[in-house]
């Protein structure tokens, strides 16, 4: 961790010195972060943040979303039934997000997702178990749609070829992939009233 001394910290900040401590004195979880060094006080550099409000703002609102998204979650896994809850039980490797140049409809969507199952079932055959569920939502920016999906790919060695095959499938598109968190990731679908029609499908070999 980072510290300045208090005079870096007043710039950084661009907060007063007084102002500086009642912080601190209101919030004292913080003010054990901080420390002496030769007889000065010096504070981490990443409490800046605590005192832009821009910042402030930002992190509550995404706090606000992750919280109502686990809520919408623990509702959905609560019916043991769901194809949520089912989904959610399985091991997944990699989520992606296509955004695609074309104003795609949901069909075409649909038809792109499982394009890519078929290249890549084809390409790897037996050498590791293949699974993909996908969805389908509208832009909120523009008009068509785009696709969210997780991929299950059992052998590890095929990880960085796969994603670099999903990649250049969609060479036109705009293509944002991570590494699974079934807590993070999995919440986009999880989390929906229901599944409809071409607006999702699981595939597997």
């Amino acid at each position: 961790m980072k510290y300045e001394n208090l005079k870096k910290f007043i710039i950084s900040t661009k907060s007063s010195k007084s102002t500086i401590y009642r912080f601190y004195k209101k919030n004292e979880d913080l003010f054990i972060e901080t420390k002496l060094s030769s007889g000065k006080r010096m504070f981490p550099v990443d409490h800046a943040r605590y005192f832009d409000s821009e910042i402030m703002f930002d992190e509550n609102k995404i706090l606000r979303q992750e919280n109502k998204s686990m809520r919408n979650l623990i509702d959905c896994l609560a019916d043991k039934e769901s194809f949520q809850h089912t989904f959610w039980q399985m091991d997944w490797s990699f989520f992606f997000t296509v955004a695609y140049k074309a104003d795609r409809q949901k069909m075409s969507c649909f038809k792109q997702m499982h394009g890519l199952y078929d290249y890549l079932n084809e390409k790897y055959q037996d050498s590791t178990e293949l699974r993909m569920f996908f969805t389908t939502e509208p832009f909120t920016n523009r008009k068509g749609f785009h696709n969210h999906f997780v991929v299950h790919i059992e052998d590890k060695k095929l990880h960085e070829k796969i994603i670099s095959d999903i990649q250049e499938h969609f060479n036109y598109d705009r293509v944002d992939v991570s590494i699974y968190d079934r807590y993070k990731a999995g919440l986009f679908y999880m989390s929906k009233a229901g599944l409809n029609g071409e607006d999702w499908d699981f595939i597997n070999n």
